[in-house]
Formats: C-alpha cells, sequence, structure tokens
C-alpha cells in the first residue's frame, strides 16, 4: 500500500523508500523471534516503524512469536516527507521434530505364568508430554522376544500437549523373556529304601510347576526316558532326574532304589531248665542258654540253624532260614 502525502507527487514513496520487509520461518527453540524491515539508507533517520497483527492497531514495538504456529505483520514505514509505505511478512514457528522410544524390557519366565507388559515410552526432549491417545505398549508371557510398538502417532502430525513439538519418528521397544531359575520348577525326588518284597520300586518324583513340565529318568545321566527305572532284586541303583519346561532352566536331582535284604525273624524256645545251644550256617553259636523261655532275633545269614538242647539225651532241631525272603521261623519243643 502505498501513501503519497509529499507536495511532491512526482516521487512515488513505495519505490523511492524501498521499504523490504522479512520474515522468519523456523522450528521452535523457545526463543522469541521477529520480522525485520528496512528502508533506503538515505532515508532512515527521517523513517519511523509501526507495527500490527491485525492491519488496525499499530505500535512501534516488533511483534514476536515463541510457540509454533504462524502471525501475520503488517508493517508501516512513515517518512516524514515522503510519507507511508506499507508491507506484510510472517513469522512462522513450526514444530520441533522429536523421537519417541518406546520402553524395553529384560526379565525371567514368571513362574506363575503371568504376562510381563510395557506400557510407558520416552522422548528425547525431556519435559515433553503427549495426549493420552499416544501409546506404546506389549506383552509376552513364555520365554522369547516381544514387540513394543506405538499406537495413536502419526508421524509428522502428532503432536505433543503444548504443539510445539512434532513426532519425526518412533523406535519400538522389545520384551525380553527368559528362563526362570531351575530352582523354581521345584523338583523333588524321593528316594526308596525297603527290604526285598519280590516286586519292582522305583523313586518317586515331583515338580510344583506341574503345566509343560515333563519328568524325565536315566541311570546314566545320558539317555533318558519319561518312564521311571525300576529295581527289584537286592541292591541300590541311582537314578538321575531332570524337570524339562521350555520357560525353565532344566532341574536335576538323583534319587536311589534300594531294595535290602528281607528281615527274617527265628525264634527258639526250649522247656524250662533245659540247657540249649543254636549254631547258625556257619557253625557259630548264636546263643547257649539254660534258662527257660525263648530266643528272638533276625538272621543274618541264608542257611540251616541248628539248636541242641541238652537234658538227659540232647536232642537237635533245625530250620532253614531264607533271609532274602521276610518270614518268621520257629525251633521249638
Amino acid at each position: 500500500m502505498v501513501g503519497k502525502t509529499n507536495a511532491d507527487s512526482a516521487i512515488d514513496p513505495a519505490i523511492a523508500l524501498n521499504l523490504v520487509v522479512t520474515g522468519y520461518n523456523g522450528a521452535y527453540d523457545g526463543s522469541s523471534h521477529t520480522i525485520t524491515a528496512t528502508v533506503a539508507e538515505e532515508y532512515q533517520s527521517a523513517t519511523t516503524f509501526r507495527y500490527s497483527t491485525n492491519g488496525t492497531s499499530w505500535s512501534a514495538t516488533k511483534p514476536t512469536r515463541t510457540n509454533a504456529g504462524t502471525t501475520t505483520v503488517y508493517v508501516r514505514a512513515i517518512h516524514s516527507t515522503l510519507g507511508t509505505v506499507e508491507a506484510s511478512t510472517t513469522i512462522t514457528v513450526t514444530p520441533a521434530p522429536v523421537t519417541l522410544t518406546a520402553d524395553s524390557l529384560t526379565a525371567k519366565y514368571n513362574r506363575y505364568g503371568n504376562a510381563q507388559s510395557v506400557n510407558t515410552y520416552t522422548c528425547n526432549v525431556p519435559g515433553v508430554y503427549f495426549p493420552s491417545t499416544v501409546k506404546a505398549s506389549g506383552s509376552g508371557t513364555n520365554v522369547g522376544t516381544y514387540s513394543v510398538t506405538f499406537s495413536g502417532v502419526t508421524l509428522n502430525e502428532t503432536t505433543d500437549t503444548t504443539g510445539n513439538y512434532v513426532v519425526t519418528r518412533t523406535v519400538n521397544g522389545t520384551i525380553t523373556i527368559t528362563k526362570a531359575d531351575a530352582s523354581d520348577l521345584g523338583l523333588t525326588v524321593w528316594d526308596y529304601n525297603e527290604n526285598y518284597d519280590g516286586s519292582a520300586h522305583t523313586v518317586t518324583a515331583s515338580v510344583s510347576v506341574t503345566s509343560g513340565t515333563t519328568i524325565q529318568y536315566s541311570t546314566d545321566n545320558s539317555t533318558w526316558s519319561t518312564t521311571a527305572p525300576t529295581r527289584t532284586a537286592v541292591g541300590s541303583t541311582i537314578v538321575y532326574v531332570r524337570a524339562v519346561n521350555s520357560n525353565f532352566n532344566t532341574a536335576t536331582a538323583t534319587g536311589t532304589i534300594t531294595i535290602k535284604e528281607a528281615k527274617a525273624t527265628l525264634i527258639v524256645s526250649w522247656a524250662p531248665n533245659v540247657y540249649c545251644s543254636l549254631f547258625d550256617p556257619a557253625g557259630n553259636a548264636v546263643f547257649s542258654a539254660s534258662t527257660s523261655g525263648y530266643w528272638s532275633g533276625n538272621p543274618t545269614m541264608t542257611g540251616e540253624y541248628r539248636a541242641i538242647c541238652v537234658n538227659t539225651d540232647p536232642m537237635t532241631r533245625t530250620v532253614n532260614v531264607t533271609s532274602t525272603t521276610s518270614g518268621t521261623y520257629y525251633i521249638a519243643w
């Protein structure tokens, strides 16, 4: 707009003053920004400037802008003799770019099978907050790796609550679930330790986490089976036991199947005032006594036990003891 207020109408103020206004266009940086206005050097001393944001109200103070957005600035260059020239420009502050990074988590498998979740993220510029519609979320239960991804975000469009920052990049997170400790499986093994009875026996094993767990057995700690080994004969067998679950480190333990010789009971009874001796299969005297009553003991040898009792004439009685079979054997008068 050109206003001619001087007496010499042959001079065009717009051409003479050469008013140049320069706006601002940059990303938000927390500082205030404004415009610049200049006129031809020979007219600067006699020129005053006025500024307006609505074209109606004017001020000698330049308008400024800090937050993202655009402000139109009208400028008047007023020369005392040439007149008034008007122009306009803009102050444009664009949202500053930011990156949102989803949080990550590394944790052991939850022994109760509960999911592990992440619902948080960070911004590379501290103190910047976004609407609740901007979310990062992910979850996982079993051992493995899971993604934490964003929702409610459109790149180059989603801004923070002030509008001064715009999301130009997102970085997903991960949830890494590793195996739980072997001890969390609660593997317990009970030995078998009893007398021979002619039946097959084995160890007993249990775990506190039964879902997804397989109990395996071995007698050489190399070849494994879900069938527990057994033992029938007198002697001992070491049993290696392991509990296998994809969400746990493998738990191991050992147990022993022990079959002992059966306890045989031998009872010898004789008449009052009779001297009696008992001999084991090796010929060793087990006892000699002249008192009445009976003797009871646990034989440790298989074979014939011989009792000799003396009153007027020696009397001999025998019994054949099988010490690998439970039972009670009698020699009586």
